[in-house]
This record gives C-alpha cells, structure tokens and sequence, in this order.
C-alpha cells in the first residue's frame, strides 16, 4: 500500500497581515526598536490539500508466501522427525504421507525461506526465477526419483505435487498486479 500526497497542489488564500513600524525606545546608539506587530482579526484563509492513495494486489506475491510457509513447515517437521544429529540421510521419515530424510527438509527450509523472502520485498523476478528453479528440480525428480544416490528418499508423488505447486507460482509471477487509485480533497480553513 503506497501513500502519495502532493502538497504542491495545496491552495493557500490568505489576507494580507498590518503590521505598525517598531517604535524606537530611547535615544542613544544601543537603543533596541522595541517589537510590536498588529495583526489585523480578519486575516482568515482556506487550504486544500489533495491526497492520493494507491492499492495494489499482487498475486505472485500471495501464492509464493503460502508455499514458503507450507515448504517451511514440511521441512521443518522433517528435519525434527529425521534429527540433525547424526547422518543427515539416515533415517527415512514419513511427513505428510511422503518419505523424506533430514537432506531433504534442510533443502525446504532453505529454498522456503529463499521464497519467502522474495514474496516479502515484491520481487516479481526472483519468485519467477526462483518458480522456475524449483520446478526444474521437481520435473527432475519426477523422472528420476533417485537423485542423488537415494539421499534424499524423495518420492515420485511428491515431485508431481512440488512441480505443480512451482509451475503455478510461475503462473502467478505473470500476471499483471492489479491497482486501485483514489483521490481525497480536503479543505479547512486556516486563521
């Protein structure tokens, strides 16, 4: 949400003010004028001022913050489940249905904190890449489940899920952010 206001379209009217002369106490070189101003009571004016106000919905920015928190969430568990104290492969753990080992949940919590991120700042590019990426990693899991020797125990349903929840922050990350502007006149008056 962006707030504008143009204070170079404000519009102040007001009366001119008297004012008497200093009158001079004393004689001497050191004398002081003494400060005396008169002001006139009828010196009344208006002011306008316009303010502009912007909203914006942001798709991309929504769809990546709910996966970061679901990819957040998913390692997390996994990694408690699998413990980070010993081989991070061993054990495999069940998480949501899917086999994972610790590899994989510091792998989501890596990549889930990377996206929040990117959600977070309104980055249209790097959710794009980021989108991208991991459905590069997906489909590739996809088609070969045991990348990399088995150390991640990733299961070929769960690639298919991960690359269909990628392809649609893609999806997201194209279309156009939708804005709504308002303007707001305000005047009072000013003594």
């Amino acid at each position: 949400m962006k707030i504008r206001s143009d204070r170079s379209a404000t519009v102040d009217e007001r009366e001119q003010m008297a004012a008497a002369p200093p009158p001079f106490v004393g004689e001497g070189a050191d004398d002081v004028p003494a400060r005396a101003v008169v002001v006139d009571q009828a010196a009344v004016g208006s002011e306008t001022v316009l303010t502009s106000h912007t909203a914006s919905f942001e798709p991309a920015s929504i769809v990546a913050s709910v996966a970061a928190i679901a990819l957040l969430l998913l390692g997390g568990i996994t990694a408690a489940r699998a413990g980070l104290d010993g081989s991070l492969d061993e054990p495999v753990v069940t998480v949501a249905r899917y086999t994972a080992t610790a590899w994989l949940g510091l792998i989501e919590i890596g990549f889930g904190l990377v996206l929040l991120t990117a959600a977070l700042t309104r980055s249209h590019s790097a959710i794009l890449f980021l989108g991208i990426a991991g459905g590069v990693a997906a489909l590739v899991a996809v088609f070969q489940p045991s990348v990399g020797g088995d150390v991640l125990a990733i299961e070929r349903e769960f690639a298919v899920v991960a690359a269909i929840v990628m392809g649609a922050i893609v999806a997201a990350a194209l279309l156009p952010t939708a804005r709504r502007s308002s303007v707001v006149r305000r005047t009072s008056d000013v003594n």
